[in-house]
């Protein structure tokens, strides 16, 4: 497969896996977020390139798919969500 075509799958995948990450957090954890779920999916495309990145070495040997590491992008796509909850000034989501 030509190099392009993986790098664009695996950006894809990014965005894929930051789009998950805001559906589990918003609606199934029911966590509120100032921006709502658009906030959330933008923070999640972030966390997981983030954690792609720097979390490469740690989970280097479980999982490796189209070159960026899964695991390590959806930890930190759901952590970086997680906390950007915790500092949202509204208690409660409406």
């Amino acid at each position: 497969m030509e190099e392009w075509l993986v790098n664009l799958i695996g950006y894809g995948l990014y965005v894929f896996i930051g789009f998950l990450s805001a559906i589990f957090v918003y609606f199934i954890l029911k966590k509120p977020v100032l921006g709502k779920f658009w906030a959330a999916f933008i923070l999640g495309i972030i966390g997981s390139v983030l954690g792609g990145y720097l979390l490469d070495d740690v989970f280097r040997k479980l999982t490796d798919v189209y070159n960026i590491n899964v695991l390590s992008s959806v930890f930190l796509s759901c952590l970086l969500i997680l906390f950007y909850s915790l500092v949202t000034p509204s208690g409660r989501k409406r």
